[in-house]
């Protein structure tokens, strides 16, 4: 499979071990992921996430217009996982954001969850919502994270 011809390209991609990922990609040669990451071989990179050659069992085109089957995926999940500035990366630094609005469509199905189900820290949470509220540069991602801040952290 030629990963270049998806290079900015809305995708799914399924990986070998069954996950399905959404998004738009980036596609990394060999020796650039051998210089900036590590990996020796072509890849793609969807929402800060490198997926390379032998992970991936098949790609498709899907519509930018309207690409997610899902309000999130097993990318957002991941990066909720991944922490408190996995998390910045995407609301903060993302230049997409519909990346953005995925993680908190993700966040939010969590934290409306009971306490003990929220795989990423309600702490981890609150704070990089403050952090967005201040920092995010889309004025919708800014409001969004500041609704959630007072729905699901405001004191009683």
């Amino acid at each position: 499979m030629k990963l270049s011809a998806y290079d900015g390209q809305c995708v799914r991609v399924t990986l070998k071990d069954g996950s399905v990922l959404e998004g738009a990609c980036q596609y990394n040669s060999a020796e650039f992921n051998e210089a900036e990451i590590g990996p020796d071989e072509d890849g793609l990179e969807i929402a800060h996430w490198l997926f390379c050659q032998s992970e991936i069992e098949t790609v498709e085109l899907i519509d930018e217009n309207n690409p997610y089957r899902a309000p999130f995926g097993t990318i957002e999940e991941e990066t909720l996982l991944n922490g408190l500035y996995a998390i910045m990366d995407v609301l903060i630094y993302d230049e997409e954001p519909r990346n953005a609005e995925r993680l908190l469509n993700c966040m939010e199905y969590y934290l409306s969850r009971p306490t003990d189900s929220v795989p990423f820290g309600r702490l981890t949470a609150k704070e990089v919502l403050a952090q967005a509220v201040q920092n995010a540069p889309d004025d919708g991602i800014r409001q969004r994270c500041s609704a959630l801040l007072a729905r699901y952290f405001s004191e009683p």
